[in-house]
């Protein structure tokens, strides 16, 4: 199985400041990685050559340079596209370029978030269609790619205070089902699960073959997260046993972008290399589950 990680690893600084990707994928190189999630959030939020003109040969570029090091991308993670409240057709044509760029990359999953309908202080009965109506579209512009669509499973609650849709462990199952393309699977965000006191044991069964990729980090309350893997309070062995179950093979993914926020840039080396043991680590803790 293959340990990697998002390009978010280093990224957000404490300061405000942006570390750009090519920084990042060196780095991770340098500390033993061989397999990344490209962070297309991140390409939106800081306007980098992506949403330019340009942004396919920009793409090519990272690409090149990730072939140059030895790296390979195995996910991406889409934008923040609230398409059950804000539909609108820019955001539509920004979530199919991150699709068309994930071919680039040569990504066979793209992650991407579920979205709340809040209507009258209370989750809008449609959220489901809306959710399914466009999960079942994208996965159609999806396949003309050869891009699979992961969607994650969510947490926490609206700014009206609502329970987000697919926190519920049902909803997200109904979702899956209820989309049922060949090309639209489930990536499980285990601190998500940790922070909501989820199963996740029975969880990542319930999912059995449709989970194609992982979010890993940790956390020790909704407002310490995306932490390193054993810093906060997340079960592993039920994870990890769970994974074992199923014949989980796909990468184990890290989204830990907070691990690094306040530490000097000096010692970013070595604690890379710790985030990439302690990952090692856990694959290997994962393959001795599965020969018991």
């Amino acid at each position: 199985m293959l340990l990697a990680t998002s390009t978010n690893i280093l990224f957000e600084r404490a300061d405000g400041s942006r570390i750009p990707v090519e920084e990042s994928i060196r780095r991770c190189a340098e500390a033993g990685y061989q397999a990344l999630d490209f962070c297309f959030l991140d390409q939106i939020t800081t306007k980098t050559d992506f949403l330019g003109p340009g942004w396919m040969a920009y793409l090519q570029k990272i690409r090149d340079l990730a072939d140059f090091l030895g790296l390979h991308f195995v996910q991406s993670h889409g934008p923040l596209y609230d398409f059950c409240n804000t539909p609108d057709p820019r955001q539509e044509e920004l979530v199919r370029r991150c699709v068309e760029g994930s071919a680039l990359l040569g990504v066979p999953w793209m992650v991407m978030h579920p979205m709340s309908k809040v209507t009258e202080n209370r989750m809008d009965p449609a959220t489901p269609d809306h959710n399914i109506s466009f999960f079942r579209r994208l996965s159609d512009d999806a396949g003309k790619f050869g891009v699979g669509i992961a969607i994650e499973n969510m947490w926490g609650k609206t700014r009206e205070g609502i329970r987000r849709y697919a926190v519920d462990p049902e909803e997200f199952y109904d979702l899956l089902g209820r989309v049922d393309a060949e090309n639209v699977g489930a990536c499980w965000d285990a601190e998500h699960g940790s922070i909501e006191g989820l199963d996740q044991g029975t969880a990542v069964r319930r999912l059995g073959t449709r989970l194609k990729a992982l979010h890993i980090s940790d956390q020790t309350s909704s407002a310490n997260i995306h932490i390193l893997p054993y810093l906060g309070v997340t079960d592993w062995d039920d994870i990890l046993t769970a994974l074992a179950d199923i014949h989980y093979s796909h990468p184990f993914t890290y989204e830990i972008q907070h691990y690094l926020l306040r530490l000097p840039m000096e010692l970013v080396p070595s604690a890379l290399r710790l985030s990439w043991e302690i990952g090692d680590y856990l694959v290997r803790r994962l393959g001795q589950f599965r020969e018991h």
